[in-house]
């Protein structure tokens, strides 16, 4: 993905950080920003969108759960009477465990992702006795995409992006890199955008890395 140039003459780039009030320069020893907070929102929006689904197909689930039972009773009741009642319980149990509510693969990524970061995080903090400034969950504007870990110290500034995977990470002949079967083309992109994006407000705001310097500018977030 091609992204042009940073231009000096637009106005700064505001990167925010959830419950980050504005603030100026920032200096070492500092952290910024809730770790997987926008990771963990979109589960829980997932999460209560697939429950609202569930309920309104609970009815329909319910007579499943009838008719198995019943369908069980019948068919044990023809040769052995006795056993009918269990066998319909029995039934209504296997029906009901696998007409059961259950959260999508994708929401559990995303919940997964969060927890990766903030044990990412919780590495990345421990760089602040020694001059860095680490930032967390840092929304990218005008996208929908948000910067991971952002950390700027004496080595300058580097964008960290947590991905909780499991796996091996493998390079094809054509230089593409691989997540097992799966090519990683659009999430290097996407990094791709958020450094260039992390790069822009760089440029605009200060000189890059300096400890103290106003960048990148903070403020407050709005919305989950």
């Amino acid at each position: 993905m091609h992204h042009p140039p940073p231009d000096p003459t637009r106005p700064p780039l505001l990167l925010t950080v959830p419950d980050t009030p504005t603030a100026g320069p920032v200096g070492p020893g500092e952290t910024f920003g809730h770790p997987g907070a926008s990771a963990a929102a979109y589960y829980r929006r997932r999460r209560a969108a697939e429950w609202t689904l569930y309920q309104r197909t609970l009815p329909l689930r319910l007579a499943g759960v009838a008719l198995g039972s019943l369908v069980a009773a019948l068919v044990v009741d023809q040769v052995a009477p006795a056993l009918a009642g269990w066998a319909a319980l029995v039934a209504a149990s296997v029906v009901g465990w696998r007409l059961r509510f259950r959260i999508s693969q994708d929401a559990r990524n995303w919940q997964r992702g969060a927890r990766g970061e903030r044990r990412t995080a919780r590495q990345l903090n421990r760089l602040t006795p020694h001059g860095w400034v680490v930032f967390h969950d840092l929304a990218i504007p005008s996208s929908r995409a948000n910067a991971d870990h952002l950390v700027i110290g004496p080595a300058g500034l580097f964008l960290v992006d947590s991905k909780n995977w499991r796996g091996r990470l493998m390079f094809a002949p054509d230089g593409t890199l691989w997540h097992g079967s799966y090519p990683l083309t659009a999430t290097l992109a996407t990094i791709g955008f958020e450094a260039q994006a992390i790069a822009s407000a760089a440029a605009s705001s200060g000189p890059s890395g300096r400890p103290g310097s106003p960048l990148p500018r903070l403020t407050r977030r709005t919305g989950s």
